[in-house]
């Protein structure tokens, strides 16, 4: 039992608990905050001293969250930053006035095809809002959202748990990408060539396993794998330059054929076409600055070109 009410809890120091479990640093912690160090250790004394807990554990340089920090911060952070939030909107969000920042998942796939636009519209609506785009293995994504740590993230349809809502933006199809002159001379690969060729393939889980790997498995398909990336921006110049056979989304592919020695060709398969959603949690389903930040990515989304 803590010695004081937690209503009587100075928010602040729920803030500078927070900063520093982001941080893992007092001294970082102090300059995101515009404090002293000797000021962040007061502070830190007086959450010890309500919590009856260390709450951090010096190692090194790293103040290391006890697990009662760890279960408070859980708690904690989404509440937080949603109150922070309001106060810095006066409890009214106007797009014209707002000073809060976003955090987006966007691969960058996604980042090469939305975020310019993204951006532009953001500047002419929101001109004092700032965007941080992240990506986020699959496995984070949940919690990151749960946490607060991202506000809305885009990817294929998995499941994310109860918690998570979605909505579907546009289609695209996987596609090969491989580098003018290549050995493989056809439109569409054939099932020969796609079980001898020597593929760069994209993950962006923590396992290294894909979205194709999933659907090329349950068609019966296995890919003879030599890089693994987490990037899908840099499969085009890793494939200009060698026999290796890159796997991309066709809209992106398309960028880079007009720019590098590379071309598109088919898989061995009658359908890989995928939806990309945007994804958020239930905690921000009603708030109106998501409603109006998942306004803007559709209405981007909505203007690319047909497939």
């Amino acid at each position: 039992m803590s010695k004081t009410n937690l209503p009587n809890l100075d928010l602040n120091l729920l803030v500078i608990l927070d900063t520093i479990f982001a941080e893992r640093n007092l001294t970082i912690a102090g300059q995101k905050l515009f404090m002293s160090q000797s000021a962040v250790s007061h502070s830190l004394s007086k959450l010890r001293d309500h919590f009856e807990d260390r709450l951090f554990i010096r190692r090194g340089n790293m103040m290391v969250p006890t697990p009662l920090c760890e279960n408070i911060h859980h708690s904690l952070n989404p509440s937080l930053k949603i109150i922070l939030q309001s106060l810095e909107d006066r409890g009214e969000f106007s797009p014209a006035t707002s000073k809060r920042t976003f955090c987006i998942g966007l691969s960058d796939y996604l980042c090469n095809l939305l975020l310019p636009q993204i951006i532009a519209k953001v500047r002419a609506e929101a001109p004092n809002i700032t965007l941080r785009i992240v990506q986020a293995t699959y496995e984070k994504r949940t919690a990151m959202l749960q946490d607060g740590n991202l506000d809305i993230f885009l990817g294929c349809s998995r499941d994310y748990g109860a918690g998570v809502l979605w909505e579907g933006l546009f289609f695209d199809r996987e596609v090969c990408i491989i580098r003018d002159g290549h050995p493989i001379t056809g439109q569409v690969m054939t099932e020969e060539e796609l079980a001898s060729a020597e593929f760069v393939a994209l993950s962006l889980s923590e396992s290294g396993l894909g979205f194709l790997e999933d659907f090329l498995c349950q068609k019966g398909f296995q890919r003879n794998i030599k890089v693994i990336v987490q990037q899908e921006a840099v499969i085009p110049s890793l494939v200009s330059s060698s026999d290796l056979v890159g796997t991309l989304a066709e809209r992106l592919a398309q960028i880079y054929t007009n720019f590098l020695p590379v071309r598109t060709i088919q898989l061995p398969l009658e359908n890989t076409t995928f939806e990309v959603l945007q994804h958020w949690h239930t905690l921000n389903d009603n708030d109106p600055a998501h409603i109006w930040m998942r306004g803007i990515i559709r209405e981007v989304a909505e203007s690319l070109p047909p497939a």
